[in-house]
């Protein structure tokens, strides 16, 4: 409250009747060229500054007059996507009604769908070129597609997973895993794996990790406050001594005193030397508690910030560690979330403190610090207990280690052939003979003898009058075997396989084995055969999304979407450096050397400029990398609304007068875009045109304005509210694109 009411304070105040004050330009909202961020001068656009145009014919007519974070703080409008200026509407790709308008009526129906389909590549391929040109020189871009940065991450990424796999085998092998099983009655000894596991990736000691043997912080705490804490103490101390009383001091009995203290002081001198100069050896080092961590997060960064950017400033504080940036958002204008993580032992709050007012490239940080995980060990449904349940989690489990091994080659250097059959390669020690667990053994031939179809499960059933329902059954040689495989997921691949999801970036987080999923307690009714089949089929859908692989474009597809060869390209950076002066004169711009003819001046170029040739197919395979990628990142695209019923679209939710929302996207008033699909993780387009991400669609309920009724005038009166009688054809096709 204390830190909201002082940043208020210094907030610009209203200018209601004046003209707005101009707002300080910054570097990353100045984009350029790009075809989709405009300057600040549009009449039409979010922008910052004063915008005298005249009132568009396709916004609002007090459009210019409102503008939408006026007075608001830069730190709302970094931290929430409706109060950012976001340039210029983008264009929008035509309707099928739209684009037969352009053409011309001797066009017959087949070649009319042709051309739309063309149409539609070709504005597809623009956009994704627009893209790739705007992006290009952004750090989260380069890291994913340039083939040296991406490189070294990837470099980077397998030596993180093979120090996890290290710790992994030495916990296995120092019989961590045997007496503790994924229940959640045991949740104190899982967090002590997790909290033993990232003593050892941070490369801590035997002897570190003797620390989770001591009692935590918040239990050391609970005590003192229990036993009075050292009040007690303190009385004794303020108690006054017998001997003090009404003494009268002699001087032989004071030079006496003074002559003893003298000699103490001289013996304890010479014991703390005789200490010092003892070998520190012989004490054991005390453990360091290196699985706690404090952190700060900061909800958005400018793609245009670096990584390295923000170490080289939280570097000069003490006990920094590391930093992790999330995937950019597209809704948000691809700005990044970032946590930067300390050693436990530092004042984080005094470190957020420095850096509240400390400005990256014209952005604050605004930095918070981030709190403890509250719950680490969550549960799932006790279902998961049943016998039938883990073999089939044992079987999922299995497949996924393989499949990852595989994509990471963490025990091979060769790929092997996919196979589809239960036999497992032996190279990994947990799957070795995990075939052993997977068949189901059954007593087919004493039934038939006892001349019972059921089996037991039948029996147990009648005996409770109702055949459909079982007991829960658990079977802990497979519990052993399953858990010994999740918690591989776990350490090594950051997959939480109850929650059927992948931790990213994790060794970069604050917590580098944070949350956990495990069983819960056995349901106390019967269950039923359904419930089981259903529980599998589920999960196993879920699973499924961590089985994939990246998906890339086929070589149709790729050659439609513009890519680029390399020799091609490498000619056509040879012809835009040989320029003609006149007659057997002929110049190369890159050196400044004149030559007779064309075919010298390739040569030269070839011949001296080979760093520069490079950079050309470097830059061809940077942008083919991000074109043969199916789920590349892209701007949302925005769907025009559907037209408005008869007596609807009159007010908005919040009776504002907002201009109407067209086609356009994203006017000056702070409407989210929908996030794209199949790229950072975001939810798919929500029923209504405004919904966006995040805290459980909570966006959908702030900052709606927008009515696709009529404007109001100029007086900010509402206008005819009689709605407008539409003439068509019945026989006409519907209005949709159906192509």
């Amino acid at each position: 409250d204390y830190e909201r009411g002082r940043r208020e304070r210094f907030s610009p105040p209203r200018h209601d009747m004046s003209p707005q004050q101009k707002r300080m330009r910054r570097d990353w909202d100045d984009h350029g060229g790009d075809p989709y961020h405009g300057g600040y001068d549009l009449g039409y656009g979010g922008g910052g500054g004063p915008s005298y145009a005249p009132p568009q014919p396709w916004g609002h007519p007090d459009m210019h007059l409102m503008q939408p974070h006026h007075g608001i703080p830069i730190q709302a409008r970094l931290g929430n996507i409706h109060d950012m200026d976001l340039g210029p509407p983008l264009p929008v790709m035509k309707t099928f009604k739209e684009f037969l308008l352009s053409l011309d009526d001797s066009v017959d129906e087949t070649e009319s769908v042709k051309r739309y389909n063309e149409y539609k590549i070709d504005f597809r391929r623009q956009q994704m070129q627009d893209f790739f040109l705007a992006h290009k020189d952004e750090e989260w871009f380069r890291s994913k597609y340039h083939p040296d940065e991406a490189g070294r991450r990837k470099a980077e990424a397998h030596s993180a997973l093979q120090n996890r796999l290290n710790v992994y085998m030495y916990l296995m092998d120092n019989n961590w895993f045997e007496s503790v099983s994924l229940d959640i009655e045991h949740a104190p000894q899982i967090t002590k794996i997790l909290d033993a596991a990232v003593i050892k990736m941070e490369g801590g000691m035997e002897n570190d990790l003797r620390i989770l043997e001591q009692p935590t912080e918040e239990e050391e705490e609970r005590e003192r406050l229990s036993s009075g804490g050292p009040g007690s103490e303190a009385l004794k101390r303020d108690e006054p001594r017998p001997a003090d009383v009404e003494r009268k001091p002699s001087t032989e009995k004071d030079k006496v005193v003074r002559e003893r203290s003298a000699d103490v002081k001289e013996r304890t001198e010479e014991q703390k030397e005789r200490e010092e100069k003892k070998p520190k050896d012989d004490q054991p080092p005390r453990p360091r508690p290196l699985h706690r961590t404090c952190s700060l997060f900061m909800r958005s960064i400018a793609p245009t910030i670096s990584k390295a950017e923000i170490v080289a400033l939280c570097r000069r504080y003490p006990g920094f560690m590391r930093v992790c940036l999330s995937e950019p958002q597209p809704e948000r204008r691809f700005f990044r979330r970032c946590w930067v993580t300390f050693d436990r032992g530092v004042n984080i709050k005094e470190i957020c403190w420095n850096l509240q007012n400390i400005r990256l490239r014209d952005c604050e940080l605004a930095p918070g610090v981030n709190r403890d995980l509250a719950r680490r060990v969550r549960n799932v449904n006790g279902i998961t207990q049943h016998k039938q349940v883990l073999r089939n989690d044992i079987k999922l489990a299995a497949k996924l280690i393989h499949a990852l091994d595989d994509r990471e080659r963490l025990w091979s250097h060769k790929p092997r052939e996919e196979t589809h059959t239960l036999e497992l390669p032996a190279q990994n020690p947990i799957l070795k003979n995990i075939t052993d667990y997977l068949i189901e053994e059954v007593s087919a031939e004493e039934e038939e003898l006892l001349g019972s179809a059921g089996g037991a499960d039948s029996e147990e059933g009648s005996k409770e009058g109702n055949p459909t329902e079982i007991t829960v059954e658990r079977d802990e040689k497979l519990v052993k075997v399953l858990d010994r495989l999740l918690f591989y997921l776990r350490i090594v691949h950051s997959i939480d396989y109850y929650n059927t999801c992948e931790y990213p970036s994790e060794d970069e987080m604050p917590n580098r084995c944070g949350i956990i999923h495990v069983r819960g307690p056995i349901p106390p009714n019967r269950i039923t055969h359904r419930e089981v089949a259903d529980w599998q089929k589920i999960f196993e859908e879920k699973l499924g999304a961590l089985f994939s692989v990246k998906e890339s474009l086929s070589e149709d597809e790729a050659a439609k979407m513009g890519r680029k060869d390399p020799e091609q390209e490498v000619e056509k950076f040879v012809l835009a450096n040989t320029q003609e002066l006149g007659k057997d004169k002929w110049l190369c711009p890159l050196s400044g050397k004149k030559f007779k003819g064309p075919e010298f001046v390739r040569k030269h170029i070839l011949n001296k400029h080979g760093d520069k040739i490079e950079e050309v197919k470097k830059e061809v395979v940077f942008f083919n990398n991000f074109l043969m990628d199916a789920k590349r990142p892209s701007i949302p695209e925005m769907k025009p609304p559907p037209p408005p019923g008869p007596g609807q679209g009159v007010l908005s939710p919040g009776g504002l007068p907002f201009p109407p929302q067209g086609p356009q996207g994203l006017m000056g008033f702070g409407q989210p875009r929908p996030p794209v699909m199949g790229y950072g993780g975001g939810p798919p387009y929500p029923p209504n045109q405004y919904g966006g991400g995040g805290r459980g669609n909570y966006d959908n309920f702030r900052g709606q304005g927008g009515y696709p009724g009529k404007p109001r005038n100029n007086r900010m009166m509402r206008g005819d509210p009689r709605n407008i009688i539409e003439y068509r054809d019945l026989d006409a096709p519907d209005d949709v694109d159906f192509f």
